[in-house]
């Protein structure tokens, strides 16, 4: 959204159900009908195995801060913000993996 009313806010965006890395293997494993595992690298490794695929530094921070938050339970709450901006229901993890299904095989 490029509107002015969205200038310097701060805004809490969930999905639609807050789900742990193990639920979204499971869930892609059923969709996609592969096996998928998530093995819970730690922070260092995770950064590591980032910055050795060539993703810029900056980006690369971001994601580990993400990480580190998720760990730390901080990801475990559903908010209504998105529908609200949106006007319309979040899509569901679950329904995200159906549609982007070409882009993890």
């Amino acid at each position: 959204m490029n509107t002015p009313q969205h200038l310097q806010q701060k805004y809490s965006i969930t999905g639609k159900e807050a789900v742990s890395y193990y639920e979204v293997a499971n869930k892609m494993t059923t969709i996609l009908g592969k096996k998928i595992t998530y093995s819970k690298p730690s922070l260092w490794h995770f950064r590591s195995t980032m910055m050795k695929r060539g993703t810029p530094k900056a980006y690369v921070n971001v994601m580990t801060m993400l990480y580190l938050i998720t760990q730390l339970g901080n990801a475990k709450k559903v908010t209504p913000t998105a529908k609200e901006l949106l006007k319309r229901e979040p899509t569901s993890i679950s329904q995200y993996i159906e549609d982007y299904r070409t882009s993890f095989l």
